[in-house]
């Protein structure tokens, strides 16, 4: 069991309930960059499946995964668990948790997973077919920017504590895990990471590719519904059309009048960022196969 996990077993133990909302332990804080406003935080997150067939790669634990890891964790202190078998339970209970569950399920039932895996539905990876997953994220421990989850920015290679925390951890774990096993990159961020750690030689699983580019199912935060969308339809629609009617739907919401001072996006802006997440999702689908 992980040194930090130790040196954390007594605090943890200690917590009440946590909300999916609260704010992060302050004596659980690991590092802290003021030039970034980063901050990292200790959640027990150490768990590594050797036998994996599929790894689900997030970006870090969010707020609401980092309180349900440490609640879980709380429980399995207090009952006198065996510890890695707690440490594994929270990844269980923790990973993708909340709203995100459901999108990553149906998701990978989209893209057939359950079918390559022998399994009934998604689902049961979090219950009764756990042993044939890894769930992990880039960064094995919560990372904040300003207060919120951490997304992207600023890229991870370019600040040392957090290149350091993607080598040391995620890397390191990759190397326990068979290499017959998938990688499933959520996010284009992800999977930009992932190319870029491949490239130095320190990925040694397999990696779904299309047309010489790795694939990348999207995040199933509720920042990407339209992408899940977009990837769950039965029928892709058709691109112009697409626009325009996302277009008029905008307007029609009138969503900036809750800003302050705030203007509609000029069209050919908006309909820029919906074009791409309309090509993006349908590269996906023609990567496994799914029929436009």
């Amino acid at each position: 069991m992980s040194e930090l996990f130790n040196k954390f077993s007594g605090p943890i133990a200690r917590l009440n309930h946590r909300a999916d909302d609260s704010s992060p332990v302050h004596d659980f804080r690991l590092w802290k960059n003021d030039q970034k406003h980063l901050e990292c935080f200790y959640a027990p997150f150490e768990h590594v499946n050797t036998s994996a067939e599929i790894v689900l790669i997030g970006i870090t634990p969010g707020r609401t995964q980092m309180n349900r890891a440490l609640n879980a964790a709380a429980r399995s202190v207090k009952a006198g668990s065996n510890i890695d078998e707690a440490v594994s339970e929270v990844k269980r209970v923790g990973s993708f948790s909340g709203s995100m569950r459901p999108n990553i399920v149906n998701a990978l039932n989209k893209l057939g997973y359950q079918n390559r895996l022998g399994i009934r539905d998604s689902s049961e990876l979090w219950s009764t077919k756990n042993n044939l997953v890894n769930f992990c994220s880039l960064l094995k421990y919560p990372v904040f920017i300003r207060g919120k989850d951490y997304n992207g920015n600023p890229n991870p290679f370019k600040v040392s504590e957090l290149e350091k925390l993607l080598i040391d951890g995620f890397a390191k774990d990759l190397q326990s895990i068979p290499p017959t096993a998938e990688l499933v990159p959520l996010g284009d961020f992800v999977a930009s990471v992932i190319s870029e750690l491949d490239r130095r030689n320190l990925v040694p699983q397999k990696i779904t590719r299309f047309e010489g580019k790795i694939v990348a199912p999207p995040h199933p935060s509720g920042a990407n519904a339209e992408s899940i969308s977009l990837l769950l339809s039965n029928t892709y629609p058709e691109k112009s059309q697409y626009l325009e009617s996302k277009y008029r739907e905008y307007l029609s919401k009138r969503s900036w009048e809750k800003r302050a001072n705030g203007k509609p996006q000029p069209e050919e802006k908006y309909k820029a960022a919906r074009a791409s997440r309309w090509e993006s999702m349908l590269f996906v689908r023609k990567a496994y196969g799914i029929n436009a």
